[in-house]
Parts: C-alpha cells; sequence; structure tokens
C-alpha cells in the first residue's frame, strides 16, 4: 500500500463518571488521538493513542509535532507487510518520536493495510484471541463517600476482579475495601493502583496492611525513576504479591532496566504508552524470557479502537494474569467504532466475529466528526505551509 495522506483528529467523549487516579485529579472526558491514513488504494485506515503528560509526558501539541516531523517520510511511503510496517516503528523508536504517535500511527497502518489485503488483521498478523475475556472493573480514586456512589451504580457487576486506584490514606484505603467487598462479595480479587503516588516509607508501611486484606498486586507503588525502591519493594513483598510496573515501563529499553535492577515481578502493557502492538509484544517476551508475567493494562477512556489492538496482543501473547479496558460504552458516551467493543456486566467479552472483517472496527463518521475538536489536521500540508513561510 501506498500513503497519500494523514490526518490527525484531537477527540474528546464525555465520560459516564468523572475518572481521578493519585497523579491526575480527575476527568470527565476521554482524551485521544486519532490518527487516519489515506492510501492509493483507496483504503481509510484509523489509529488512536492516549497521549498523557504524566505518563510519557506527551500531550496533543506533542503527537501533533511528531506526525508533522514524520509527514515527509510518510507521504508516498510504501508499506507492503507486517515487517515493514514494524521496521518503520524500529526507526521512529530510534529516533525518539514518542510512542503516542508511534502507537496512533501503527494501528491506522495495520488498519489500513488490512483494508488493503481484505483479510483480517488475525490472520494477517498469526494472532489467535481467546474465545472468551474476562475483564477486570477498574475504580476510581475517590473519597469513600464518592466511591460508594460509584459501587451504587456498579452495583449490576459481577466482575471477576476489581482494581482500585489508591492514595496514601491507609484507613480510607481499608475502608474503601470493606465497601468493595460489601458489594461484590467477601473472596473478590481486589488489586491496587497507586499512580507512582507513594514514598518508600510509605509503602514499606501500607502494602502489609493490605496484604493482610486479602490485596493480590500493587501496581506503581514507587514515583518512576525509584528504581532501588521498587526493587527494596519486590524483595520484601515479592513473594506474597505482584509488585507491578506501569508508569516506569514505556518500552523495551526500560523493560530490560526493570528486569536487569529486579524491580518489579510484574508488568503491565498498555499499547499507547508502549508504543503499539509490536513493541507491548516485545516487552511481554522480555518478561516472559525472565519469569516476569504480564496483565493487559488500558488508559481510562479508551475507545474500540484500541480495544481491538489489545485483541490482536493477547492472541499474539498467550495468557496474561488480568485484562482491563474493553469498557466502550459503558465509561463513553458514545463510542466511535459501530459496534463498539464492550465487555459485559460479568466482565465477559466473548471475540467471536470481532476480526470477521478487515481492520480494527468501522469507524463511526458522524460520532468521529461530532467529538472531535474541530477539523481534522493534515499535518503535512502544515509543514508545506511552514516552508511556505520560512521562504517569505
Amino acid at each position: 500500500m501506498k500513503i497519500i495522506q494523514t490526518r490527525l483528529w484531537e477527540v474528546k467523549i464525555p465520560l459516564r463518571f468523572r475518572f481521578s487516579q493519585s497523579n491526575n485529579a480527575g476527568a470527565n472526558h476521554s482524551h485521544a488521538a486519532v490518527v487516519e491514513v489515506h492510501t492509493e488504494e483507496g483504503a481509510v485506515g484509523y489509529g488512536e493513542s492516549c497521549p498523557r503528560t504524566y505518563v510519557t509526558g506527551e500531550d496533543m501539541r506533542s503527537v501533533q509535532a511528531g506526525l508533522r516531523a514524520l509527514s515527509p517520510e510518510l507521504k508516498g511511503a510504501s508499506m507492503d507487510s507486517a515487517e515493514e510496517i514494524r521496521d518503520k516503528l524500529k526507526a521512529w523508536e530510534k529516533a525518539q518520536v514518542g510512542p503516542s504517535v508511534r502507537c496512533a500511527l501503527e494501528l491506522a497502518l495495520l488498519d489500513a493495510w488490512s483494508k488493503t489485503q481484505e483479510r483480517p488483521l488475525t490472520e494477517l498478523l498469526g494472532s489467535n484471541p481467546p474465545e472468551v475475556l474476562r475483564y477486570s472493573l477498574v475504580l476510581p480514586l475517590a473519597r469513600p463517600a464518592a466511591l460508594e456512589q460509584v459501587l451504587r451504580l456498579a452495583r449490576q457487576f459481577s466482575p471477576p476482579a476489581v482494581k482500585l486506584k489508591v492514595d496514601a490514606k491507609l484507613e480510607e484505603t481499608l475502608h474503601k475495601i470493606t465497601l468493595i467487598r460489601e458489594f461484590f462479595g467477601q473472596e473478590l480479587p481486589i488489586r491496587v493502583d497507586v499512580n507512582g503516588g507513594w514514598a518508600l516509607q510509605q509503602a514499606e508501611k501500607i502494602i502489609p496492611r493490605l496484604i493482610e486484606q486479602g490485596v493480590t498486586s500493587f501496581e506503581q507503588p514507587l514515583p518512576p525513576g525509584q528504581w532501588d525502591g521498587l526493587a527494596a519493594l519486590t524483595r520484601a513483598f515479592g513473594g506474597q504479591a505482584r509488585i507491578m510496573a506501569d508508569e516506569s515501563l514505556l518500552g523495551p529499553e526500560q523493560a530490560r532496566l526493570l528486569i536487569e535492577k529486579g524491580c518489579v515481578n510484574h508488568f503491565n502493557l498498555k499499547i499507547s504508552k508502549l508504543g503499539g502492538i509490536f513493541n507491548a509484544l516485545e516487552v511481554h517476551r522480555l518478561g516472559e524470557a525472565h519469569g516476569i508475567p504480564s496483565q493487559l493494562g488500558a488508559h481510562f477512556g479508551e475507545t474500540s479502537l484500541l480495544t481491538a489492538a489489545g485483541l490482536l496482543l493477547c492472541g499474539l501473547a498467550g495468557e496474561m494474569t488480568a485484562y482491563e479496558g474493553a469498557m466502550g460504552e459503558l465509561l463513553l458516551e458514545k463510542d466511535i467504532t459501530t459496534p463498539p467493543i464492550t465487555m459485559g456486566l460479568d466482565g465477559k467479552l466473548e471475540t467471536g466475529g470481532i476480526f470477521s472483517t478487515p481492520g480494527l472496527g468501522i469507524i463511526d463518521e458522524a460520532a468521529l466528526s461530532k467529538y472531535a475538536q474541530g477539523p481534522p489536521i493534515n499535518p503535512h500540508q502544515i509543514l508545506s505551509s511552514l516552508k511556505s513561510n520560512i521562504r517569505r
């Protein structure tokens, strides 16, 4: 396939409830970059990423700048295999193109390639997703009274597990765990996500108390970069619980460093922060080779484009310890694919038929236009305009 145009959409979709965590005060809408790729063969591919300044340091402006920098290389480029797409992505990674840019481009290129080939992505990539996946319910950081309101809204759910966003207020966290078990049962597996919100001394105090309450996993307990502290926590508590890297894990380079230093015993694979499916798979395989399992993660507010990407990753990587995402219109006011990929109230998603046609899903163009923050940006036109202004 030959690329003739790329466009960037900034998409914000209202959420059905406000989502907060320790490194983000909260949002009442999703925020995604959607890249649109047009080919000479007439295919249009779409890819999504979720730039988060508090994860990868990226925002929508940096995504736009990244696409603008790649525009001369993209326009007229030909890619006819998964290997060629992967090689381009590796070159862009070496050139320090941000993971959100790479992820959205990777998915758009795979989507367009699949449509050009008129074959499903599962077949082209050799991905075999499980027939059924069960996704955890992720609960935001909230005071106990506010969390109780969220739980009342979620009472109809019967999830296989819950992940709770937490801060350093131990007694409040213990109270919230009690509330969750009252709503969903005493045997429900509970994980906590700290988002780097604890100091080492706080973590050493809080983790054993939560293990006593049956908490099985501690995601990003310390801020990124505190390698020695993470390693100390893994030595102290890794035999009883998962000490998981999230914000500390932005690609294969960080994965190797975490492994070398013995920082964690678990990886969280979010496709957007890792720069796409291929990089996420490489990180998974690095972990697997060193006895470190992975879970499938997700940014809040992902649309079904990233959910489909997660399914493809699962079909390539094999079984993971937990699955997050697939919230679709349970969280979003409206998804941008039709039909949306959404788990059931029991967390179950039956994958049959999702990849029966080429691509990542059928875009609802009306929904995309409705939630776009203005018209799409053509990075090539921006670059041409900049060059013209410089010449003047």
